[in-house]
């Protein structure tokens, strides 16, 4: 198979371009204000929710809306917003993988300084992302009910559920194969400021594909332990891509349907540690 280039804030080498075509959704798209959001909801009434950052292709690829729905069958209500409904990385992303307007649109946009233009200007926390959660998303799942909250995130969206892990009202934090640095340096924020403003227990997942710094051991990991001492836990998916959790083929594969029922669990312990029951 022909290597693909990689989202601008991934490692070379990380997973394409998934979109599901064999799973049906069990939950719905709710506007809230002009925020569009796929909620998952538990089979009864719960008072924990779970707020959950895709990657840069958004809710509406990949197993995002699946694991959404594993989580929330545990008692939790899980939103997950559509935050490139007006900003897009990517106007026309394939079915499948990545089609040549894809890769040629990708590329230009990269080159052209264009990707982290729309970063900084429209998804960087202070400009926009900070409002989308914590003014408009927030207040409607206490208004269903949610008292205590969960960020989980994934390459992209590790950046905002590690913002989120700063504020009072969430409990823990875990994110996957974190783009927290190729975030940052779109908007030129440091990415280890971010781990130090970190208020509760987290959880990172890292593959080979990471930078030094984020992966066990490293910068960002020994950052997070000064801001919350013994509440840290770093761990290795050596033989993952960046990306497997929502991207990667579990059909083929059978190490990545390990890792990512794997992960399910690891996002569910943190819960169930974090969390009233």
């Amino acid at each position: 198979m022909a290597s693909r280039p990689p989202p601008p804030c991934c490692p070379e080498g990380a997973e394409p371009l998934l979109v599901m075509t064999d799973y049906t959704p069990s939950g719905e798209i709710v506007s809230i204000g002009q925020l569009p959001v796929y909620v998952a909801r538990p089979p009864a009434k719960a008072d924990r929710g779970m707020v959950m950052f895709t990657d840069m292709f958004g809710v509406n690829t990949g197993r995002h809306k699946q694991l959404c729905d594993q989580l929330a069958r545990q008692g939790y209500l899980v939103a997950c917003p559509d935050l490139f409904v007006e900003h897009p990385y990517l106007s026309s992303p394939p079915a499948f993988g990545f089609s040549l307007c894809c890769i040629t649109e990708a590329l230009c946009k990269y080159m052209c300084g264009r990707f982290d233009k729309n970063t900084r200007d429209h998804h960087a926390w202070d400009v926009g992302l900070r409002a989308k959660v914590m003014d408009t998303l927030l207040p409607w799942m206490k208004d269903q009910g949610s008292r205590e909250f969960a960020s989980v995130g994934f390459c992209w969206g590790a950046y905002g559920a590690m913002k989120c892990a700063a504020f009072p009202e969430f409990k823990c934090c875990t994110v996957f194969h974190p783009s927290v640095d190729g975030f940052c340096k779109s908007t030129g924020e440091d990415d280890l400021k971010i781990c130090r403003e970190v208020r509760c227990p987290i959880l990172v997942v890292a593959t080979s594909m990471e930078k030094d710094a984020w992966k066990p051991g490293g910068a960002a990991q020994r950052s997070c332990e000064e801001a919350v001492p013994g509440q840290v836990t770093w761990k290795f998916e050596e033989k993952q891509s960046h990306g497997y959790m929502t991207r990667g083929d579990v059909k083929k594969d059978p190490l990545t349907l390990a890792a990512v029922n794997s992960g399910v669990e690891d996002i569910l312990s943190m819960q169930r540690t974090c969390m009233r029951q």
